[in-house]
């Protein structure tokens, strides 16, 4: 969530018409500008205006379903995708509600509020400032263990609480990493919404960044914290190794993925490494499936010694609280081997077999248990219990169906009975409706003996009101031909709000010129009053039409500037229409109803890049008179 990018010195910046304009309120916040936007919402820099602070707010706007109208409501595109918007909203009111109960959670972005207004939902959250995590790395090209050390913690905690709240990041990358200038990272851009709303309607389209998307999020497999975990150990292997990792789905075709416990980057504790390589296990079941069990791994600081044999013990984990990614130091280092025995030559393996092993034990994987020399008594018991849950399991399953076939079998049946309740009272209904209809008639019976006795009247008084209609009829077509003859004369004085009215001196009323569209931009009218005040001018206008409320249209004969005095003499063939020089000078758009001669001008303006059109694109304008 960085600060906007200010377009370069000259460039004219660019218009978003989806996007709310600085100035607007939402509840008590005023929009400053836009920080970015995507397909399923955008996220403004905004001021609460009660508390005197920035926030930036994420607005509801999956723009596949939704579209903007009158500049700030937000409307289904079609009554079809009405229910899709509306259950999209209510998860992103979910997810806001959430995550604003998650105080002072370490490393994730602070919430504080959540409202809806004009037709969606809004998410105010902290303003921060900093860079990412990607940039970090497109810049640095990887981390050092102090600054793994430093981001790693921080995040586990604050992923441990949000999912203790029921809640998943789903979008873990260094792209969605923001650090400060001491580098402590915040996690922010939560997309459970967005990714509820992709599996509910086929207008949204599921959008993974490769290498760190797992492979239950391209399926319909269930997603939980392990979801996370693949997230943020795909992240930390970009920062150590310095490349991405291969994504999930090629990895499940061809395993290209190189173990970070086979590369050994320097410095880095053989722990950090191995818990990284179980994270990314392709498998949902081969990672640790909770930020409780992945801590274990990651903060182990020694290895076992060469012939130690690998077996499962009753011994607990390694306390989850923080621990040193860095190498350990030698008092941390594995024992000796015994009594001058040999040294081992290489303890990659069993570090790696070790934390495998861990993984297993704290739900981390089932294939990892073969490292294992033999069966083990803890593993065997672990193995029975787990046949015994999934027995359970089944029960429950078994049990769950037959009361889901339950209540079906009784929504049938209430089903039956609304259906009798409804034809009985439709009967009922249809019984009453013919008993109206026969008073109806005997009513229409006596009403037309009475409407007879009272039509000569009525002929009368309608004859009465046509006459006066026409009169009326006839004033107002004189009085408009009076009008449609008028002529205005005098000096050019000044422009009124935009350049389609203009003042004469001594004539206090605003003359709005035909044939040109509103452009209310004060550098453009500065630019044309200069234009047309560069020397004194004259002005004949001739009334042409009027607007529905009444306000006259005239078409502007304009001194040329190298006419001579006196101005007021210089016939008609020797001055030129004024809208057509505005247009002609890049100061108007012509109405799409304009003779050919305005649009011949618009394309030679248009060629000439000259002021309003060297920001007004082809498309934009076609879309304008397309309306």
């Amino acid at each position: 969530m960085t600060d906007p990018v200010t377009p370069p010195p000259g460039e004219v910046p660019e218009i978003d018409y989806v996007a709310l304009r600085a100035g607007q309120t939402i509840g008590r916040y005023e929009i400053v500008s836009v920080l970015g936007q995507g397909g399923f919402g955008i996220t403004y820099r905004a001021r609460d205006i009660q508390l005197g602070r920035e926030v930036a707010i994420k607005e509801y706007l999956p723009t596949a379903l939704a579209v903007r109208q009158d500049g700030a409501t937000v409307l289904p595109r079609t009554t079809k995708m009405a229910d899709d918007f509306g259950w999209g909203r209510d998860r992103f009111v979910t997810e806001g509600r959430t995550l604003a109960t998650l105080h002072r959670v370490p490393a994730i972005v602070h919430v504080f509020d959540f409202l809806e207004a004009n037709g969606t939902a809004y998410i105010v959250m902290e303003l921060l400032s900093g860079e990412t995590l990607e940039d970090k790395l497109k810049r640095q090209g990887t981390l050092t263990p102090d600054e793994v050390d430093r981001i790693l913690w921080p995040l586990l905690d604050g992923l441990e609480q949000v999912h203790a709240a029921g809640f998943l990041h789903r979008d873990i990358k260094p792209a969605n990493i923001l650090l400060n200038a001491q580098g402590d990272p915040t996690l922010i851009d939560f997309g459970a919404a967005r990714e509820a709303m992709v599996g509910r309607t086929s207008a949204m389209t599921a959008i993974f960044t490769p290498g760190y998307a797992a492979a239950e999020q391209m399926t319909s497999a269930k997603q939980g914290p392990w979801t996370d975990i693949y997230g943020l150990a795909a992240t930390l292997y970009n920062a150590i190794a310095g490349k991405t990792p291969p994504g999930a789905f090629d990895r499940m075709l061809d395993d290209g993925y190189e173990p970070l416990a086979r590369l050994m980057p320097k410095g880095f504790g053989p722990g950090l490494l191995a818990g990284v390589d179980a994270g990314l296990a392709v498998a949902a079941r081969d990672r640790p499936q909770s930020i409780a069990g992945w801590r274990p791994i990651l903060g182990m600081t020694a290895a076992p010694a060469a012939d130690a044999t690998m077996m499962m013990t009753k011994a607990p984990p390694p306390a989850p609280g923080r621990q040193s990614v860095l190498t350990p130091t030698p008092d941390e280092a594995a024992p000796s081997t015994s009594m001058g025995g040999p040294a081992p030559k290489s303890r990659t393996g069993l570090w790696v077999a070790l934390a495998v092993v861990l993984v297993a034990a704290l739900g981390g994987g089932g294939y990892y248990a073969t490292a294992m020399r033999g069966p083990d008594p803890e593993m065997v018991k672990a193995q029975t219990a787990a046949a015994a849950a999934e027995e359970e399991k089944r029960k429950f399953q078994e049990e769950a169906q037959k009361l889901r076939a339950e209540k079906e079998a009784a929504e049938q049946r209430k089903a039956e009975e609304d259906a009798r309740a409804k034809a009985d009272q439709e009967a009922r209904q249809k019984a009453a409706a013919e008993a109206a209809t026969k008073r109806q008639l005997e009513d229409e019976a006596r009403r037309k003996v009475e409407a007879e006795n009272a039509e000569k009247k009525r002929a009368d008084d309608e004859a009465q009101q046509k006459a006066a209609a026409e009169a009326a009829t006839k004033r107002k077509a004189e009085e408009d031909a009076r009008k449609a003859a008028e002529l205005v004369a005098g000096q050019f004085d000044h422009f009124g709000k935009t350049l389609m009215l203009l003042t004469l001196r001594n004539n206090p009323a605003e003359i709005r010129l035909q044939g040109v569209d509103v452009v209310d931009d004060p550098g453009l009218r500065q630019a044309g009053v200069n234009a047309l005040a560069a020397k004194p001018r004259n002005l004949r206008c001739r009334q042409t039409d009027r607007l529905t409320d009444g306000t006259p249209l005239y078409r502007c004969l304009i001194t040329k500037l190298d006419a001579k005095d006196p101005l007021a003499d210089i016939p008609d063939t020797d001055r030129v229409d004024l809208a057509l020089a505005l247009v002609r000078g890049g100061l108007v758009l012509a109405s799409c109803d304009a003779p050919r001669a305005y649009a011949d001008a618009e394309d030679e303006a248009r060629g000439k890049s000259l002021n309003l059109w060297s920001m007004m694109k082809p498309a934009e304008y076609r879309r304008r008179c397309a309306r």
